[in-house]
């Protein structure tokens, strides 16, 4: 696995590798929105559901990268809890937030981070904002609304926690892009997911309880360490560093259609009418923000 990485990260690297590691990425995620869903009706609380995903994910990355892990420097460090701070807390927001609301709108409701990514780098990075991302902004407040006041005004708590997640993920996809070009990525992953660990860990003994423990659970939980944690963010992380921003917020977007699709297929939720407009007029307004509708340009001009 370690030799696997280390391969991706060689000078042979191109930019349809690294998006092809992004849209694998955003797969698993979409399905861990059907993982965190089974695990939580097992009974296993928000905190406990993180650990575990960050025990099993820290435990693997120590294993396959025992002697990457010896070459952390002091910046790699620092870096990595800073990352690893807005995951844990899009993360936390996140899973309390799919308490109270379906796991297809929880995906639509998480990809508003690409919108705000603009946003956040204008603020951090001062880079420029266009119409495209204003327009992209409009219209996912235009989505959120179909989604979230079917019935009737006001927000319910699922989806307000889980847009105080999209900005919590912005923040991290920011300062991943930013950071992952100065920085190892295995070395800023193995940092991010044993800080998670640690937060979550000390949280759930806060917050207290015994866990749930199920065999479905259990799989489950296997599956959420393993896959959408240890190989997804390392592929985010390395695919991150030889892509664009702007390629990796597309491509990573996508995670929203797979969770809804995936929900449906396997969770057999069931949407009305106006919250699947709602999902595509964000899905939409991501598109319009991100490609600034270069696709449908004639060729030639300018």
């Amino acid at each position: 696995m370690a030799a696997l990485f280390a391969r991706f990260q060689n000078t042979a690297m191109t930019i349809p590798k690294a998006n092809l590691m992004l849209l694998f990425a955003a797969f698993v995620w979409g399905s861990g929105f059907v993982g965190n869903r089974w695990v939580l009706d097992a009974g296993i609380t928000p905190f406990q559901l993180i650990a575990a995903r960050m025990f099993i994910a820290s435990v693997c990355l120590n294993i396959f990268f025992r002697k990457q892990s010896k070459s952390i420097s002091k910046g790699d460090f620092k870096i990595g809890i800073l990352i690893g701070a807005f995951l844990f807390a899009g993360f936390a927001t996140q899973t309390y937030g799919l308490m109270h609301t379906t796991a297809a709108v929880s995906a639509f409701v998480t990809a508003v981070y690409v919108i705000l990514t603009p946003f956040m780098r204008r603020m951090l990075i001062k880079d420029k904002l266009d119409m495209y991302a204003n327009i992209g902004a409009l219209l996912t407040v235009a989505g959120i609304g179909l989604i979230s006041l079917e019935g009737g005004f006001g927000m319910s708590i699922g989806i307000a926690l889980t847009l105080v997640c999209a900005v919590c993920y912005a923040l991290q996809t920011v300062f991943t892009d930013k950071y992952t070009k100065i920085h190892d990525p295995i070395n800023l992953t193995i940092v991010m997911i044993g800080f998670n660990f640690v937060c979550a860990f000390i949280a759930s003994i806060i917050q207290g309880g015994v866990p749930q423990i199920t065999v479905g659970a259990v799989v489950a939980l296997l599956y959420l360490g393993i896959v959408p944690t240890f190989i997804a963010y390392l592929c985010q992380n390395i695919g991150q560093k030889y892509t664009t921003a702007v390629n990796a917020a597309i491509i990573m977007s996508t995670e929203a259609v797979f969770g809804a699709l995936l929900s449906v297929l396997i969770l057999r939720e069931v949407m009305s009418l106006q919250m699947v407009l709602g999902m595509i007029t964000v899905f939409g307004a991501i598109i319009i923000a991100e490609t600034k509708l270069a696709f449908i340009k004639r060729p030639g001009k300018k």
